[in-house]
């Protein structure tokens, strides 16, 4: 049965104010975007990284491909090449750089007995291979599906459902070690074009942390037992297009969550914090930590030493057939 429902609506000028203030955000989010991404050129320094990024990523997974030919992503490989020499000339070399090096060197291998000129790449290579050598790597590496599955094949069902959130700690500092290694976790996350935009910005004195859940409405209760917390960004500078204004958060909240994933596997306790706000109280925070404009506050995550014993709800998951839809029909008339 359905129908509508019989709550009352807004009154004419409570709708206007409501959508008044949905449009003030959302040209906020829009005018932050337009800021900050490279849509039509590249401006800076994080710019002109995410289109590495994006350029030794087209080159990994075009040499990983069943079939590759040689030349494929010759374009590509060029504008790369021509980038590593614009982001040294002006920043000098980092870990971006190292690993497209990396990369245009796989991917002068996969081409050395082709015939093909691809002599200005390989002037890029000499002239810059040797500027920063820490051991990072890229272009392709082979794997087995039995290493996979030894490695990968733990009871993950058993690991995500002994997850809760945590709202009780013991008082006890959190091993910097410990909190290192979830972002070592989290950082494992996909990424659009690999290109790892995100952030934990990790707070662990009593004193900060309690300024900065002062903002946030949900951890009442709990918010002084913190052993610390994390605030999770997502840089728009690496973002180009119109198709990709909402990539940020996707990251973002896949980040996250392997990261709550790996302070658990730390034997650590965490709760989410949602950061769902107008734009005056994310301007507040913003001022408070510092934040770039072009970074984006995804979520905060609590988190602290586990006490002995404690409560949690329940937070039983719904039944499988909401989640799950296998299968359904296409539409015939689609196009």
């Amino acid at each position: 049965m359905s129908g509508p429902m019989p709550e009352p609506r807004p009154s004419s000028s409570q709708r206007r104010e409501l959508f008044d203030t949905l449009v003030a955000n959302t040209w906020r989010d829009v005018r932050r975007f337009w800021r900050s991404s490279f849509t039509g050129a590249a401006r800076n320094r994080e710019n002109l990284r995410a289109r590495i990024a994006i350029g030794l990523h087209f080159l990994e997974y075009g040499s990983a491909l069943e079939g590759a030919k040689a030349g494929h992503g010759q374009e590509k490989a060029n504008q790369l090449a021509a980038d590593i020499d614009t982001f040294i000339a002006h920043f000098g070399p980092d870990a971006t750089t190292e690993i497209a090096l990396r990369t245009l060197e796989s991917y002068l291998a996969f081409n050395d007995e082709s015939g093909i000129d691809l002599g200005a790449i390989r002037a890029v290579v000499e002239r810059h291979g040797n500027s920063r050598k820490s051991g990072l790597r890229g272009g392709v590496e082979t794997v087995t599906a039995d290493d996979i599955r030894r490695r990968g094949m733990i009871d993950f069902m058993s690991f995500a459902e002994a997850r809760h959130s945590i709202r009780s700690y013991k008082n006890e500092p959190v091993p910097a070690s410990s909190i290192e290694q979830a972002v070592r976790i989290a950082q494992q996350s996909p990424s659009s074009c690999n290109r790892q935009t995100c952030r934990a910005r990790i707070w662990t004195e009593p004193s900060d942390i309690a300024r900065i859940t002062a903002l946030q409405n949900g951890n009442r209760g709990f918010g002084d037992q913190l052993g610390g917390i994390a605030i999770i960004t997502s840089d728009l500078a690496h973002w180009e297009h119109a198709h990709e204004r909402y990539q940020a958060w996707i990251d973002g909240g896949m980040f996250a969550m392997s990261f709550a994933y790996g302070l658990h596997a730390e034997g650590l306790g965490a709760v989410m914090l949602n950061w769902s706000v107008t734009h005056d109280q994310d301007d507040r925070l913003r001022r408070l930590i510092d934040l770039p404009e072009s970074e984006l506050v995804i979520t905060m995550v609590g988190f602290g030493v586990l006490p002995d014993r404690l409560k949690v709800p329940v937070s039983q998951r719904k039944p499988l057939d909401y989640a799950l839809v296998l299968d359904a029909p296409l539409s015939a008339a689609a196009r």
